[in-house]
């Protein structure tokens, strides 16, 4: 499944560092996260389930 997170405009990039890290850390299942040109403001993060990215957005 693929999900759109809004995050802060700007700060896609940091925004995407934190999820990763946090993934990484508490072993969260995220498949891709990505922070595409032109698209200001979100990422889009693909998982198995919501429970997983809302763990790692949150």
């Amino acid at each position: 499944m693929i999900f759109i997170i809004k995050v802060t405009t700007n700060k896609e990039s940091r925004a995407l560092e934190m999820i990763s890290e946090r993934a990484i850390k508490n072993k969260i299942k995220l498949l891709s996260i990505a922070s595409p040109y032109g698209l200001r403001g979100y990422l889009i993060i693909e998982a198995k389930n919501r429970d997983d990215v809302e763990e790692a957005a949150i």
